[in-house]
């Protein structure tokens, strides 16, 4: 059970006040940790910006950290361990509503990116009764898509066996071994899996494109004591992000490396999902994705019923960034 540091009215307040300092260029680069729970095409971005040294432009000299888990990720968080994660939605609004000093500072997928992937011989909702669904872990972002599909195809969650086992890649050993019958994949693992005669039985970009997946985050103490951090920070990502977006083959090859996966079709398939229907020009946290985590948190933590997205966010930077027209320099 976390122990999470009381959401205060006062800090709330603070945090609406909280001015994005000037990003002018500091003598010497600042050091900021920042964390993710996933090798996914949703890190390829954060992942490209380092390697292009595009977060030193503006003054940061950032290392990534692996933290398996977004419970973990956010106790890191909240901790100070980390200033700056890159956490899922659903538990980073789960820590908030429990208590914890967390906020919203951005969001590289306000939709839901996984895809039911099945057997070959799965062709209807009919066929999935009763087989086994793999998620990585409940109350996690393939959780929630799992939930999304089913009722797409007028499933219960009751109607299949949900299993939790792990990562992608232990998902994706127990597909091929014939474990379970089907799992919540993200491309370019889903392509994969279709190569090898899997199928798409129902998409979540499809069916809940509005419920967000993955933010980044931060604490109400770190944004009011480091406010220019923050903004470097969001420069840095935002610039990252187009960078990724507007040059293909350099992304690919990253990609590819940070996700150990073969250049081909499936990691082409899986680029142009995420550059036209995934990733924003501007990464700010999504309002109306938060009101739908919290609305669907509420059936199982009463006390997010007490909670207004607008209490989760901090927008400090990216109102400063548009007011000096960073954004419109990018396009």
């Amino acid at each position: 059970m976390f122990r999470w540091m009381s959401l205060a009215a006062a800090c709330v307040l603070a945090l609406g006040v909280a001015q994005a300092a000037p990003a002018t260029p500091p003598a010497k680069l600042i050091p900021l940790r920042v964390a993710y729970d996933g090798y996914s095409m949703t890190t390829a971005p954060m992942n490209y910006a380092v390697e292009k040294g595009i977060f030193k432009k503006y003054g940061l000299d950032v290392t990534l950290a692996y933290i398996d888990g977004g419970s973990t990720l956010s106790q890191a968080v909240v901790g100070g361990s980390i200033s700056i994660a890159q956490n899922g939605y659903a538990p980073a609004a789960t820590a908030a509503v429990a208590g914890a000093d967390m906020v919203f500072i951005g969001g590289i997928s306000n939709q839901l990116p996984f895809q039911l992937v099945v057997k070959g011989t799965i062709k209807s909702a009919a066929d999935l009764k009763g087989k086994k669904v793999a998620i990585s872990r409940y109350g996690a972002s393939s959780d929630v898509a799992a939930t999304y599909t089913l009722k797409s195809l007028g499933l219960k969650r009751t109607d299949v066996v949900i299993l939790q086992l792990g990562g992608e890649g232990t998902r994706t050993a127990a597909m091929l071994s014939g474990q379970i019958d089907a799992s919540l994949e993200q491309y370019p693992r889903t392509g994969e899996l279709e190569e090898k005669g899997f199928r798409v039985l129902a998409d979540g970009l499809q069916i809940a494109a509005d419920y967000p997946n993955t933010s980044y985050v931060s604490t109400r103490a770190f944004i009011n004591k480091n406010p220019d951090i923050v903004k470097r920070f969001t420069m840095g990502i935002s610039e990252g992000i187009h960078e990724f977006k507007t040059h293909k083959e350099d992304a690919l090859k990253s990609t590819a490396a940070f996700l150990k996966s073969k250049p081909g079709p499936a990691l082409d398939k899986a680029y142009e999902v995420f550059i036209t229907k995934v990733y924003p020009d501007e990464p700010r946290p999504s309002i109306k994705g938060i009101a739908l985590v919290l609305d669907e948190l509420k059936t199982r933590v009463p006390a997010a019923a007490k909670y207004k997205p607008e209490q989760l966010v901090y927008m400090g930077a990216f109102d400063a960034l548009d007011k000096e027209g960073f954004y419109a320099k990018l396009k």
